[in-house]
């Protein structure tokens, strides 16, 4: 049995938490067609939710505004970009956009070998399963 460090990422966690540990939730599955990226280093500094770039219903800077992306960004794999935005998953399950410009690749803080992985957990919920 793999033994793995379940992250849920939501705004219950904390807008930019990566180590929230939830008792009792588990992984019940990965969740193919998406990876891991992070929030630019700028982007991680907002204070204010409104600071973020916001989640697009579609790749245009004129698309319906939809919400704000979490600390880790589920993106599609492989990445889908069209107009300078990639296409991503938010923890809601909705498909939404975000410019490219403000995201990097996943790496893990603690400078170990970890992965991640998103992830349908026990709760119902979208997360990241690093391991």
């Amino acid at each position: 049995m793999r033994v793995s460090h379940v992250l849920v990422v939501g705004l219950f966690c904390g807008l930019f938490s990566t180590t929230c540990h939830a008792q009792g939730v588990r992984v019940v599955r990965p969740v193919p067609g998406y990876m891991c990226m992070l929030l630019s280093p700028e982007d991680e500094q907002a204070t204010v939710q409104s600071q973020l770039p916001p989640v697009l219903a579609g790749p245009s800077p004129s698309a319906e505004r939809i919400g704000y992306p979490s600390g880790i960004v589920f993106v599609t794999s492989p990445l889908h970009q069209v107009a300078g935005y990639v296409e991503m998953l938010r923890l809601n399950g909705q498909t939404g956009w975000i410019e490219a410009n403000h995201l990097r690749p996943w790496h893990p803080m603690n400078n170990t070998s970890s992965k991640c992985v998103p992830s349908l957990m026990s709760n119902g919920r979208l997360g990241a399963d690093v391991h």
